[in-house]
């Protein structure tokens, strides 16, 4: 295990094309600080799908899972900005859970994440991802009861999220290491490019 922290909140989401400039100004300029902000809150990061469009990943960090339940993170989930209520209701596909951290290899992020969503028995390639083009491995446990509560944003959204049970997470240097990473070991995952970060020591 790193230095870094020990839980994750893992979101995958399809935004249509039409929405997708809104979307990436809300999420750089208004959300990201607004999570990130939050206690326990490390980094919060968005990356783009390579081949498939309007697909994204939302990944934020956190030093453990209880982050995702704290008084200061519910406030604005039951009070969503004027910005939030636009969008929210345009997430199709929403894929969001609450993960420990059960192995990792490596530090921070790269410019490019391979993922790949398994059941909980699922055996995952975690060895065989940590090679010298990789930046981090994150191995992931869903955990079902955790920042699940009924809120104003969930309502928002309109159908149900999904959750993950286990995900594999590997940051690259680039994209094309992480296609090369797909082919080899994970022809099921999906290859995103790093859009924007925001750690925590990017608000003080």
């Amino acid at each position: 295990m790193s230095t870094g922290g020990k839980a994750a909140l893992a979101i995958w989401v399809d935004i249509d094309s039409a929405d997708e400039a809104f979307f990436e100004h809300w999420h750089s300029r208004e959300h990201l600080a607004e999570r990130v902000s939050c206690p326990g809150w490390l980094r919060g990061s968005r990356f783009k799908g390579v081949t498939r469009p309007g697909r994204y990943l939302l990944f934020y960090d956190a030093d453990k899972a209880a982050a995702f339940e704290s008084e200061t993170y519910y406030a604005r989930l039951r009070s969503p900005s004027e910005m939030s209520r636009a969008l929210f209701p345009k997430f199709r596909n929403t894929s969001r859970t609450v993960c420990a951290v059960e192995q990792r290899w490596g530090e921070g992020i790269g410019a490019a994440v391979l993922t790949l969503r398994m059941k909980a028995s699922n055996v995952a390639p975690f060895d065989r991802l940590a090679s010298p083009e990789t930046a981090r491995v994150d191995l992931l446990s869903g955990r079902a009861n955790i920042g699940q509560a009924q809120t104003a944003e969930k309502e928002l959204r309109g159908a149900p999220d999904q959750q993950i049970e286990r995900a594999l997470v590997a940051f690259f240097w680039s994209v094309e290491a992480a296609q090369a990473a797909r082919a080899r070991h994970a022809p099921e995952g999906e290859v995103f490019a790093l859009r924007h970060t925001v750690s925590k020591g990017d608000l003080v």
